[in-house]
């Protein structure tokens, strides 16, 4: 075997043959030999190979808060879903909390059995980890403990991976917090910073994590007391707010209030889930183009989220005991399968595609 790990294949041959290959592989065959740990750990080919080989797999906590993963296939109808196998890391930590996924890397607070936790940003599919130094939002109060909310997304002008901490004292659940502090790491510098003050209150989107969508982090969240609840975004290029609008509604009712109301992508658009209804922004920023989606058939069934909105028009819904497939265009259910069995004590906490990208940009 040559150098290259091939005998006589040109190398552009070589990277159009590893390009099609899955992520778990890849991450095999950087030991084959130094060009291969050179072409594999390009940051232009880990981009190209994320945007042509994409593999969802299913993300879960267990009873014990131990990470659990599942590949899902749409495609492939099953009586019952496969056993999740379960995430193993180098950490001395045993109890995980998840708080966001973006382009493979997961985010996630560690707790080992002292009760100290850090934030760790790890991949699952190479199995690497990164965890984050120690913040000063974590400030302690004699009055009243602190609350954190919590983002991780991915700008793109600096090729950065940032988390955003927004922090608050929380005295009285009937009085918005007095300042609400955000704090940015950047996965880049391995560093954090305070970046300004929220004019928003945070505390009404009961520690939601931020939703991840074209550069932007999104809650639900106030602004005053009085006021209605909004999509609020925050910029991880120039660390500003904006807020978004709501969908036009003939009977005055605002679905930002309801207790069921909560923000999803799918197929890279951001969506409002009440229900059995979807509300879908087609177009970025444009009041006029949500549009709403009912699905047929999930009368009876307890509270469902979803997951993801694939090419093909079908998005996956999660309930208790089901993992239910819709089809957006007919607007029912096309397929249900049970899952009590196999998901026993693990709950679905979200998705992240297979990715070669590294958490250790910094080392």
């Amino acid at each position: 075997m040559s150098s290259e790990g091939t005998i006589g294949l040109p190398p552009e041959i070589v990277t159009c043959i590893l390009l099609r290959l899955p992520a778990k592989s890849l991450g095999r065959f950087r030991c084959v030999s130094k060009d291969w740990l050179s072409l594999i750990s390009d940051p232009q080919f880990i981009k190209t190979h994320q945007s042509t080989h994409i593999r969802n797999h299913l993300i879960f906590v267990s009873y014990d808060h131990s990470l659990y993963s599942l590949p899902f296939h749409h495609h492939e109808p099953a009586a019952l879903v496969p056993r999740p196998k379960k995430l193993r890391f180098d950490l001395h930590h045993v109890v995980f909390t998840l708080y966001g996924c973006c382009n493979g890397l997961v985010l996630v607070s560690a707790h080992n059995f002292d009760g100290l936790h850090s934030l760790v940003i790890l991949n699952p599919t190479t199995r690497e980890i990164m965890e984050l130094p120690e913040s000063n939002y974590e400030v302690i109060s004699n009055r009243s403990e602190i609350e954190i909310v919590y983002g991780f997304g991915y700008d793109s002008l600096t090729d950065d991976y940032k988390v955003v901490t927004i922090s608050y004292f929380h005295n009285h659940h009937l009085i918005p917090p007095d300042t609400m502090s955000v704090h940015v790491y950047s996965l880049r510098t391995n560093t954090w910073r305070w970046v300004t003050d929220s004019p928003y209150d945070f505390s009404y989107g009961k520690f939601v994590s931020g939703v991840f969508l074209n550069g932007f982090l999104h809650w639900i969240a106030k602004k005053g007391s009085d006021s209605l609840p909004v999509t609020v975004a925050f910029s991880l290029a120039d660390d500003t707010f904006i807020q978004l609008p709501s969908p036009n509604l003939c009977n005055d009712v605002h679905i930002m209030s309801r207790n069921d109301c909560k923000l999803v992508v799918l197929d890279g658009k951001l969506a409002i889930l009440m229900d059995d209804e979807i509300w879908l922004m087609k177009q970025y920023g444009v009041r006029e183009s949500w549009t709403k989606i009912s699905i047929h058939g999930l009368d009876g069934i307890p509270m469902v989220e979803p997951m993801f909105l694939d090419e093909n028009g079908k998005i996956l819904l999660v309930s208790r005991n089901l993992m239910l497939m819709c089809d957006v265009e007919e607007r029912s259910l096309w397929q249900s399968v049970h899952t009590s069995q196999n998901l026993k004590d693990l709950k679905l906490r979200g998705t992240y595609i297979e990715s070669l990208v590294s958490p250790k940009f910094s080392i």
